[in-house]
């Protein structure tokens, strides 16, 4: 007889008793197991095997498996203590007679003599085989994700570029990836960019501004006298350096910088209810544009956003940097409005929940209520990962009723700061000390009189009400106290950075709410990368985060490459080679070329975490320098271009029509801000949630420098489809709305950046072709056609007419031609 048909018949014999023949048989066999085991199998499987069985196991139960039927569940209790039918949790709730308490939790109680049986096999000291035959092979929960065949969970492969049968078309090994797979679905190719095309294409993708004239008379002029030459082999070595002196330029850092703050969320105000500003969220902004153009290793990059402040460092200049860097933690997003209990866990929830999205392309916050639904990712790992930031101190930024910031990071030596605030040191730490004092009083009493509610009478209930409020008075007073003081402390230049504070494991939310705590878990690393957990030596001293952030960004971490290798790609193409670019897990694409992705993340980890090096093999390849132009014939074998036959057009972002609009007009102030946004001072602070803050900064400086309100976005960012301060913008829309084109109409901005445009073409040129020429160059990086000039010198004509005996109708003729160029999609799209 075959296993599985045994284990069927074994199944049976203990759901419905012996039975003759084959089973007698099987029964001299096998060992069978203790009497009253054979009688409480039945009875869990029956009644608990489709809440805590092999395919659901919630509370981290499952009674057919030895290994939880007697470990701590996730709520901390344990269903079975052997010879203690009152410490078991099994026994407590099939007996309970309360209604939300009782298990099962539907349907009919168990029978008194199952019950019984139940009991009696508890206080006989629980025996239960050492294996267990069931009807599907049983796997525990870890055993489950290390056989998870899920591609992104696998380790990186190596292969190698692969042939192709047209050895003259590919440049690099990406065109033969891509290429190999054209072939194979016999999909044909579009042509190849004009260099007009592609210098701009280059020019917005690594830097988000166009070319200068200048820079497109060079770069299309190398490729006279080549004409028989294919284009692509024409434009190998200028583009090769053009890429080169893009990549060199502040600007790089500035456009790619804008980028990872779309994935961090990145904001100069808390979020709270108040949206609390942040005076020195633009030292991580730096950060992050100055890492982008000293091209920091990516994973270094990662280590020091994560744990900057626990890295040695030789000096203060690098002490400071590496602290600055976890601004990346501090920036997780506020709640609330009252000193008492300040949610903090929302805040650690929402650190977690980037974390996983932005870095490791996971949906990880999924798991705090249970178990991830597809992934395996179980409630364990969340809060073993908890751990690491419940071990954090974060920033403080203020709130309602306590209008000042605290906890921030002096950037001066331990030393000058400790003397500095020396004589406010004592005072600070009893009135700190009193309000937690007070506040963890009131929480206390706040439990008690929640347990007295029920049983109270109205005037009972009335009094328990107002000793509360009493109590909560007086504590909002010492937190108003404490704030005032604060005040009064001289200014340190300060980090709104994380640091470490007393280490401690987190405790399981039951249903994710942290009132209800269930079992410790360990800090630990999720078990499908790996699992590791803290040496203890560590897990007493310190948070651990430094040694997440390694467990992260380790080579071996098969999901930290892959992530940000097709983010990237993501930039450059419109799409990613996974189109889900935050969730690689199972209810996310597969890559439409694995092989490739896999060989981009190598090369990255190759390269030592170049992002550059990724930039030049990505722009560098001629699948990069296809024209973006439909092939009727092609564009119905592969309408979404899954196979890269030709580039995809792209709408050029709100930061670079923003920019554009400023650096043709000669408005562009490209200098990077080393000072914070002009804040009022902390000491004037009166923000609350019906008067937030609300403040706005405008600039001449590039988009990126703009003071970011988490609450209230600005409306021009809104109507171009601009990231979500709140959470992760993996990719931004780019809708076609009524609001845009009336923007072009009518907004004032654009009108004044026109009107500077034409001054600036009125300055430079006195003939109108010229004129012209050089408006075009300049918007669209191409001289007009014969037809275009005819049509805009009838135009320039019916202005000067309609204007006539105005003092400026040179001007305002220019200004309606400068404004018809902005308007055209030719602007606004990157072909």
């Amino acid at each position: 007889m075959s296993r599985v048909c045994f284990a069927t018949v074994f199944a049976c014999i203990l759901a419905v008793g012996p039975a003759r023949g084959l089973a007698d048989e099987e029964a001299r066999q096998e060992p069978r197991p203790p009497d009253l085991v054979r009688e409480v199998q039945p009875i869990l499987r029956q009644n608990c095997g489709k809440c805590h069985g092999a395919d659901e196991q919630n509370g981290n139960l499952r009674f057919d498996e030895r290994a939880t039927l007697f470990a701590q569940a996730d709520s901390g209790v344990r269903p079975v203590v052997a010879g203690h039918p009152a410490k078991s949790e099994l026994i407590r709730r099939i007996r309970s007679t309360d209604e939300d308490d009782r298990m099962p939790p539907e349907g009919k109680r168990l029978a008194a003599a199952e019950i019984e049986v139940l009991t009696r096999w508890v206080a006989e000291g629980a025996k239960w085989p050492e294996a267990t035959v069931t009807t599907i092979p049983v796997l525990s929960r870890s055993e489950r994700r290390q056989t998870s065949e899920h591609w992104s969970f696998q380790p990186l492969t190596q292969p190698q570029p692969p042939a192709v049968k047209d050895e003259t078309w590919p440049r690099n090994a990406i065109d033969r990836f891509i290429h190999a797979r054209r072939e194979a679905a016999g999909i044909k190719v579009a042509p190849d960019a004009s260099p007009e095309v592609l210098i701009r294409r280059a020019s917005y993708g690594l830097t988000g501004l166009p070319p200068t004239q200048e820079e497109v008379r060079e770069f299309v002029g190398k490729y006279r006298g080549a004409d028989a030459a294919p284009l692509a082999d024409r434009s190998a070595a200028p583009l090769a350096e053009l890429v080169d002196r893009l990549l060199s330029r502040p600007a790089y850092g500035e456009r790619w910088g804008r980028h990872w703050m779309d994935w961090v969320r990145y904001a100069d105000t808390a979020g709270d209810n108040s949206d609390f500003p942040i005076p020195q969220a633009y030292l991580y902004r730096n950060y992050i544009i100055d890492s982008f153009n000293n091209d920091l290793p990516y994973d270094r990059f990662l280590i020091e956003q994560i744990a900057g402040d626990l890295l040695p460092a030789e000096n203060q200049e690098q002490r400071n940097r590496q602290t600055i860097a976890t601004g990346y933690l501090a920036m997780s997003r506020r709640f609330g409005s009252l000193v008492e209990r300040y949610p903090w866990h929302l805040t650690v929830e929402d650190t977690i929940d980037n974390l996983g999205r932005t870095v490791l392309g996971l949906t990880i916050s999924c798991a705090r209520c249970h178990d991830h639904k597809f992934d395996p990712i179980s409630t364990r790992d969340y809060y073993g990962v908890y751990g690491f930031f419940a071990s954090t101190r974060y920033p403080f930024p203020g709130i309602e009723l306590f209008q000042t910031q605290k906890d921030l990071v002096p950037l001066v030596p331990d030393a000058e700061a400790a003397a500095a605030l020396a004589p406010f040191q004592e005072k600070t730490d009893k009135l700190t000390a009193r309000l937690e004092k007070l506040l963890a009083e009131w929480e206390e009493r706040s439990l008690e009189n929640a347990a007295k509610a029920s049983s109270a009478t109205v005037d009972e209930q009335r009094k328990l009400k107002d000793e509360l409020s009493g109590m909560l008075i007086k504590a909002r007073r010492a937190g108003e106290e404490l704030a005032e003081h604060l005040k009064t402390i001289p200014d340190l230049p300060t980090a709104y950075a994380v640091q470490d504070r007393k280490p401690t494991n987190a405790r399981i939310q039951l249903k994710g709410e942290p009132e209800r705590p269930g079992a410790e878990v360990p800090r630990k690393f999720l078990d499908v990368l790996g699992g590791q957990q803290l040496e203890s030596d560590i897990a007493e001293s310190a948070s651990g985060r430094l040694e997440l952030a390694r467990w992260i960004a380790s080579p071996d971490n098969p999901l930290t490459a892959r992530v940000i290798v097709n983010r990237i790609w993501q930039r450059h193409f419109g799409t990613g080679l996974v189109s889900t670019p935050s969730d690689f897990g199972v209810r996310g694409e597969p890559p439409t070329h694995p092989e490739l992705l896999d060989w981009l993340a190598g090369e990255l980890i190759r390269s030592g975490w170049s992002l550059k090096h990724l930039h030049r093999l990505i722009m560098n390849s001629r699948t990069y320098q296809l024209s973006s132009f439909d092939v009727e014939e092609i564009l119905a074998a592969d309408p979404g271009n899954r196979w890269y036959w030709k580039f995809n057009r792209q709408r050029l972002d709100a930061e670079s029509i923003r920019d554009t609009l400023l650096l043709v007009a000669g408005s562009l102030d490209t200098a990077m801000p080393r000072e914070p946004h002009p804040f009022p001072s902390s000491k004037d602070w009166k923000y609350t949630q019906h008067h937030p803050f609300k403040d706005e900064y405008s600039s001449n400086k590039r988009s990126v420098y703009l003071m970011t309100r988490r609450l209230t976005a600005r409306p021009y960012f809104q109507t171009f489809d601009g990231p979500d301060p709140n959470a992760c913008t993996s990719r931004r829309d780019q809708s076609v709305t009524a609001l845009q084109a009336l923007y072009f109409v009518n907004d004032e901005f654009l009108h004044e950046q026109a009107r500077r445009f034409a001054e600036r073409l009125l300055g430079e040129e006195n003939d109108e072709q010229e004129r012209l020429s050089l408006a075009f160059n300049t918007v669209l990086c191409r001289p007009p056609s014969s037809q275009e000039t005819a049509l805009l010198q009838e135009h320039l004509a019916a202005v000067r007419a309609q204007a006539a005996g105005d003092a400026d109708v040179e001007l305002q003729a220019w200004s309606s031609v400068a404004r018809s160029l902005l308007r055209l999609n030719e602007f606004l799209y990157v072909d």
